[in-house]
């Protein structure tokens, strides 16, 4: 039922525009158009706005009144390097060039939506009320799920295409993060004539973080610091130092702990050497774990079983628009659809992981 050289050369159509995180326009005028022709509602938000970008989210709607309503969303930025795209088909594989990332993460997603859409208008299958949010932002915080008004299309269950693995892989648990720059302000002194006089804030960063923990903390939580930023000269003592951190649990509490862990030090370390701290650090988004015995994942199973194709559930250590939706008390979860590489000039995906995701869709909508 899935027409596969469609489902492909939307795909590639859609990978050719760029659409880096705030600049999502061009794609998104195509993605209306598409939902347009299929016969939805279509209605473009205000987040692009509210978030400072070009374009908002994208949301569609293919009314059944008096029946549950289903959301289905992707987003549509890409990370760099996105400007020129050029992907290559061959043995079943669509990859790039080299020289870009695919942009598989997430129109491979938007794809099986579509084909999803397709085929219940080709075949007038009986479904329940279609909501299709396609959104802005993802990549630098969900900040287009973060500004969907959830409220004003009231959405019983959530399926979000947005991760890697076999389709038939659901990711029922995913992490709270944090974020945000950390800074060590010390004093500046001439280096060669009168050191003494200054406080060196990297030697000041570089104690407390030998005392932090960092990388695996335990199976479920994660802590780093990514970039670090700071100096003027080479004949001066470094007056300040910016680091740009970030943790991840499973558990909203251990983050809590390991973050406030994470100051005391870097607060109690400056003090000692006379320096002072600031911190930006913020929540980006809490933690989910969805029941497995919970009706979202049970539909799911249940769809896979039809389409068969293997059910699995999984924990992330990735946060995604599923988060967001969870914390908007939409039940949410987040489905494989065979990416590889993401965020990489390597990144593929295979044809039939394509076609696969887009046979639950189906399947989804037909139950």
């Amino acid at each position: 039922m899935i027409n596969e050289s469609r489902l492909v050369e939307n795909f590639l159509e859609m990978v050719k525009i760029p659409s880096p995180s705030l600049k999502e326009r061009e794609v998104a005028d195509y993605l209306k158009k598409v939902l347009e022709e299929l016969g939805l509602e279509v209605i473009e938000d205000n987040a692009g706005e509210a978030i400072g970008g070009n374009a908002g989210n994208i949301i569609g709607i293919l009314r059944a009144p008096g029946k549950k309503k289903l959301l289905f969303s992707s987003h549509m930025d890409t990370v760099l390097p996105c400007d020129k795209i050029t992907p290559i088909v061959e043995g079943g594989i669509i990859k790039t060039d080299g020289t870009s990332v695919l942009g598989g993460d997430d129109k491979a997603g938007i794809a099986a939506i579509i084909e999803m859409l397709r085929i219940v208008k080709e075949n007038n299958i009986d479904h329940p009320e279609i909501i299709v949010v396609f959104s802005v932002a993802e990549e630098i915080g969900l900040l287009g799920a973060k500004n969907f008004d959830v409220d004003k299309y009231k959405p019983d269950f959530g399926f979000i295409i947005d991760t890697g693995g076999q389709p038939g892989n659901l990711t029922v648990q995913a992490p709270a993060a944090v974020k945000g720059k950390i800074k060590v302000v010390g004093k500046p002194a001439h280096a060669g004539i009168a050191p003494e006089n200054g406080i060196n804030a990297l030697t000041v960063a570089s104690h407390a973080i030998t005392k932090l923990r960092l990388g695996r903390i335990d199976e479920e939580t994660t802590s780093n610091i990514g970039v670090v930023s700071g100096g003027q000269a080479v004949n001066i003592v470094m007056p300040e130092v910016s680091m740009m951190y970030e943790a991840r649990s499973l558990q909203d509490e251990k983050l809590d702990a390991l973050v406030n862990e994470t100051l005391d030090i870097f607060t109690k370390t400056c003090e000692e050497f006379g320096a002072e701290f600031k911190s930006e650090i913020k929540k980006g988004y809490s933690s989910f774990n969805m029941d497995r015995d919970a009706e979202v994942v049970e539909m799911f199973g249940t769809a896979c079983e039809k389409a068969g194709i293997q059910f699995t559930t999984l924990a992330s250590g990735g946060g995604s628009d599923t988060n967001i939706y969870n914390v908007k008390n939409i039940p949410s979860v987040n489905m494989a659809i065979g990416m590889s590489k993401v965020h990489t000039t390597e990144e593929f995906i295979a044809i039939k992981d394509m076609v696969d995701c887009s046979k639950i869709l189906v399947e989804l909508v037909r139950g």
